[in-house]
């Protein structure tokens, strides 16, 4: 191999001296069916049918990401689900038994001697009232199942009763110290 590069060295310019004639890739191009237009016009055709096939299925993924992660944040805030089964009356007594109780929430503030007296009363009738929440969330959801109920409809007033309850014998034992 050594010797065939020597060779190569040496003779250098008879390798080199000689140009392709004339019209020599011209020939060469129409043997290899190259042509001399660029192939942009194939891009233009699919390659923006395949940029648009990749935004359809990204934004259809991010909508379809989207709702997933905000579908438990609507149920969760969602009233509708669990008053539905509820008349009218039902929703009107339930909201007045949770202003009434808030009401007398403030009753305590005023009537605490202190105000970390008053955030330890309210915080522990909050953690009540929250317990007493839950299990009226609970009777609302069989409520959705069974509409007709009146036993359901009646446990649920009855929660409601037992939060403004709690908050009366809060209010009336300040009241008696």
């Amino acid at each position: 191999m050594n010797n065939l590069e020597k060779l190569f060295q040496e003779n250098r310019d008879q390798f080199d001296s000689t140009e392709p004639l004339d019209g020599h890739f011209e020939r060469f191009r129409e043997r290899l069916g190259i042509d001399d237009q660029p192939a942009a016009s194939n891009f233009s055709r699919y390659g923006m049918l395949k940029v648009a096939a990749v935004i359809l299925v990204l934004i259809t993924g991010s909508i379809l990401v989207f709702d997933l992660a905000t579908s438990s944040i609507r149920e969760r805030f969602s009233p509708v689900r669990a008053s539905v089964a509820m008349t009218s009356e039902m929703n009107e007594a339930v909201q007045y038994y949770d202003a009434r109780a808030m009401a007398q929430l403030k009753v305590v503030r005023k009537l605490a001697n202190t105000p970390a007296q008053a955030d330890l009363i309210n915080g522990d009738a909050m953690k009540e009232m929250k317990s007493l929440d839950e299990s009226t969330r609970e009777l609302q959801k069989s409520l959705a199942g069974n509409p007709n109920c009146e036993r359901l409809q009646d446990a649920i007033l009855q929660n409601q009763q037992m939060k403004e309850g709690i908050m009366n014998t809060i209010v009336n034992h300040l009241n008696k110290h």
